[in-house]
């Protein structure tokens, strides 16, 4: 049976902050338990869609935001190589925790906000070409085809309401769908309302930049 690769993928830019350097530190000692990481910029993006996926090139390159362009790329990474998806700015708080979840779930996850079935489009896993992610990309560019995305906000378009509207056109999926707060530090409605971040759960998300704020 395939189980998700020990990778984790993560979109940087050419100048990280201090608490996105501190994020991207923290997840460095994955390697140690036999991770790899994967950085992915814009321009070694472009070349990955160009060489593997060219029908999603076009609404890559025309994405109204690095949000846009990062969401579309990191679908694709996941269905292609299998592994995990991290935005820069979650923090790794507890990797003793994230292992035994990994064990637990070899079959990948994502994350669900309880309060509207939404799914986290900054961090999820899967194994090598599944079916689910792909659509996410079919769904996006057919509507960026349409001329249908300036209707949309980014969470719509290909973020995780997007990811939620996917979802319901499949009967199941591999991955479990886990609580938010099972993972992240705050919940979603909890997180708009926090001034600082205490590195209490398994992971802690930053939002620097973010559609959330």
């Amino acid at each position: 049976m395939m189980k998700v690769s020990q990778i984790v993928h993560q979109i940087v830019g050419a100048k990280p902050s201090p608490t996105v350097s501190h994020c991207l530190h923290s997840w460095l000692k994955i390697k140690d338990h036999g991770f790899e990481i994967y950085y992915w910029d814009d321009d070694r993006l472009e070349i990955f869609l160009e060489k593997y996926y060219e029908f999603a090139l076009q609404a890559f390159l025309t994405a109204r935001n690095h949000a846009e362009r990062a969401d579309i790329a990191r679908y694709l990474l996941v269905y292609h190589y299998g592994g995990y998806y991290v935005d820069w700015d979650i923090s790794l708080n507890s990797i003793d925790e994230f292992l035994k979840i990994a064990r637990r779930e070899n079959r990948g996850y994502l994350i669900i906000d309880p309060i509207n079935g939404s799914l986290a489009s900054e961090h999820f896993s899967s194994c090598e070409k599944d079916p689910y992610l792909f659509k996410i990309v079919e769904d996006i560019v057919s509507t960026f085809e349409r001329d249908e995305r300036d209707l949309m906000s980014t969470p719509q378009y290909s973020g995780p309401f997007r990811m939620r509207a996917t979802l319901r056109k499949f009967d199941r999926i591999e991955q479990s769908k886990i609580p938010v707060k099972e993972i992240f530090e705050y919940s979603y409605d909890e997180v708009r309302r926090q001034r600082e971040f205490c590195k209490s759960g398994v992971l802690t998300h930053f939002w620097e930049h973010s559609w959330i704020e």
